[in-house]
């Protein structure tokens, strides 16, 4: 099955519920669009938000101020933390 055959069948699938869903009457297209709408723009910004979060993190105020105050945990979220709590407090004194 070649890509161009897989792109067929999502663009059939998707055009026969469009055709589907449009042959309905307005209160019957509202809870369907709605319920498929809702949950994927959630994701969507659940996603941009990961994504802003990632790429801004060594610009925000908190990290700043993290710096500032304790220069050791500049980069305390690059580092794996191992061991146990005690073998890391020893190693950060």
């Amino acid at each position: 099955m070649s890509f161009s055959d897989l792109w067929s069948g999502v663009k059939s699938a998707v055009d026969s519920a469009e055709s589907w869903i449009a042959g309905q009457s307005f209160w019957v297209q509202v809870p369907i669009v709605l319920g498929v709408l809702i949950p994927l723009l959630f994701l969507v910004a659940g996603l941009v938000d990961r994504l802003v979060e990632k790429i801004l993190w060594p610009h925000t105020r908190r990290e700043a101020r993290l710096a500032a105050t304790h220069p050791s945990l500049r980069r305390a979220a690059e580092v794996p933390v191992t061991g146990t709590p005690e073998e890391q407090v020893g190693r950060s004194a």
